[in-house]
C-alpha cells in the first residue's frame, strides 16, 4: 500500500467517524429538544388544569384528567399501568423509521397535585395523512435526513479538498520517486528538476550528492583496479621471463634451488592471475571479445595443471575427465573463469579429492573435504573476495549459467559455456 492511498484511508476514515458521531448527536439533540418542549408544555398543562373540579378537560389536543380510567384507550394500550416516574415524558413511536416520521406516536405524563395525580396525554395516529394534507404533495425532507445530507455533504466536501491536497502534494511526490529511480550515472551533471516543495528537493539534492559520492568511489576503485593491473604486468613479465631464462642458464639446479625456483615460479603465476582478475574488475559494460572454436577440455586440463602446485603437500586427489568438443566461446574470460573455480576447488580442500568434469560445453567442477571441521560453513567462503566476484561478473556478462550449491562434504559448482 502506498502512503498516499494509507494517509487517504486513515483521514478519511478518522472523517467519517467524526461525521457519524456528529450525524447521532445532532440527531439525538434534536429528539431530545423536541422531547423537552413537549415535556415542559405537558407539564405546564397538568399544573394547571383541570380547572374549577372538572375531572378531565382537553386543552391544546392534550388530554388532562385526575382519573387513569378517563385517559384516552389508545394511549392505555400502549401504557397498561401507571407509569412509576412522574413529572417525565413517557412516548411510544409506532413505525419508526428515524429517518421518517412514525406513523403513530403515544404520549403519556403523571404529575402529583394538591394530592392527587394528574394524568396529561396525547396521541396521533395518523401523522403521514396529516402531513401530506398540509404540504398537499409537496416534498417534504425530514429533518433526520437533513442532519444525514448534511453530514454526507461534510464528507463529500472533505474528500474533495483531501484529494487537491493529495493531487498537489503526491505529484511532486510521484515526480521525485521516477526521478529518483531513473537517476543514473550519465545524468548527474543534468540539472535537478524543481520538485515544488523545500523538503522534496532537499531529499533529491541528499539523492543526487549520495549517487555523486558513490559514482566518485566508484571511478576511484576503477582507476585503481585499473592502474595496479597495468602497471603490475610489466614486472610480472620481467620476473616470468628471467625464471625461464634462469633455467635454460642453469637446467640443472641443486635441490635447494630448485625449490626456490619453484617457489619464485608458483609465486609469478599468482601475481599474473590476480593481475588479469584486476584489470577485468576494472572493465565496465559489455567488452567485445573474439569468439573462437576451442578446446573446452584441453583449457581444463591446462587450467587444473598449471594449478597444481596449491596441492602441494595435502592429501587430495584430482580427477579430470574432459573430451574434444569444440567450443565457440571468448578464450580470455573462460580461461579466467577456469582458473579462478580450479583455484578455489584445490584451495579449499585440504583433505579429499576434486572431481573435474567438461562434457560439451559444461563444467563441473566438485571438492569433497574428509575432514569435517574443514568444511566451510557458508558457500560465501567458496572463494577469496576477487576470484569469485570476477567469476560471477564475467558469468553474467556472458550469459553463462553458473552455480554454486553446498553439499555435505563440499561444494558443487556448474558452469555452462554456451553461445551469448
Amino acid at each position: 500500500m502506498s502512503i498516499r492511498t494509507y494517509i487517504f484511508a486513515l483521514l478519511t476514515s478518522f472523517v467519517l467517524l467524526i461525521a457519524v458521531i456528529l450525524s447521532y448527536q445532532s440527531a439525538r439533540l434534536f429528539i431530545g429538544s423536541f422531547g423537552m418542549v413537549i415535556e415542559d408544555i405537558m407539564l405546564q398543562i397538568g399544573q394547571e388544569y383541570p380547572k374549577n373540579n372538572q375531572v378531565e378537560q382537553t386543552v391544546l389536543e392534550y388530554h388532562v384528567t385526575t382519573d387513569w380510567q378517563k385517559v384516552p384507550q389508545p394511549v392505555r394500550n400502549y401504557f397498561p399501568v401507571i407509569p412509576k416516574e412522574t413529572e417525565q415524558l413517557h412516548s411510544k413511536f409506532v413505525d419508526w423509521a428515524y429517518i421518517a416520521p412514525p406513523k403513530k406516536i403515544y404520549s403519556l405524563l403523571v404529575l402529583n397535585r394538591d394530592g392527587k395525580q394528574v394524568f396529561v396525554s396525547r396521541f396521533n395516529e395518523s401523522i403521514h395523512d396529516e402531513m401530506a394534507a398540509e404540504h398537499k404533495g409537496d416534498f417534504v425532507i425530514d429533518p433526520m435526513v437533513i442532519i444525514i445530507l448534511v453530514g454526507l455533504s461534510g464528507i463529500g466536501v472533505f474528500v474533495l479538498v483531501l484529494l487537491y491536497v493529495f493531487k498537489k502534494i503526491a505529484v511532486p511526490v510521484e515526480s521525485l520517486q521516477v526521478w529518483g529511480k531513473q537517476l543514473t550515472l550519465s545524468d548527474l551533471e543534468n540539472k535537478k528538476p524543481d520538485f515544488k516543495f523545500r523538503e522534496l528537493n532537499e531529499l533529491a539534492d541528499i539523492i543526487h550528492s549520495n549517487l555523486a559520492s558513490v559514482a566518485g568511489s566508484v571511478q576511484r576503485e576503477q582507476a585503481f583496479l585499473s592502474y595496479a593491473s597495468h602497471e603490475l604486468r610489466t614486472p610480472i613479465a620481467v620476473l616470468r621471463s628471467n625464471s625461464a631464462l634462469l633455467e635454460k642458464v642453469n637446467p640443472s639446479p641443486t635441490d635447494k634451488e630448485r625449490e626456490i625456483r619453484d617457489r619464485i615460479q608458483r609465486a609469478s603465476l599468482t601475481m599474473k592471475s590476480m593481475t588479469e582478475t584486476l584489470l577485468w574488475l576494472s572493465r565496465e559494460g559489455d567488452i567485445d571479445m573474439p569468439i573462437q572454436d576451442i578446446c573446452l577440455g584441453e583449457l581444463m586440463q591446462n587450467s587444473q595443471a598449471e594449478l597444481r602446485y596449491l596441492l602441494a603437500g595435502k592429501a587430495v586427489e584430482v580427477n579430470i575427465c574432459t573430451d574434444k568438443t569444440m567450443v565457440p566461446i571468448a578464450t580470455v574470460p573462460t580461461m579466467i573463469v577456469l582458473n579462478n573455480l580450479v583455484r578455489n576447488a584445490f584451495q579449499h580442500t585440504q583433505s579429499g579429492h576434486v572431481d573435474i568434469l567438461q562434457r560439451g560445453n559444461e563444467v563441473i567442477i566438485n571438492n569433497a573435504e574428509h575432514d569435517a571441521h574443514e568444511i566451510a560453513d557458508s558457500k560465501g567462503e567458496l572463494g577469496f573476495g576477487l576470484g569469485m566476484q570476477l567469476v560471477e561478473k564475467l558469468t553474467t556478462q556472458f550469459a553463462w549459467p553458473f552455480t554454486v550449491s553446498q553439499g555435505p562434504n563440499g561444494y558443487h559448482v556448474t558452469v555452462n559455456f554456451k553461445a551469448k
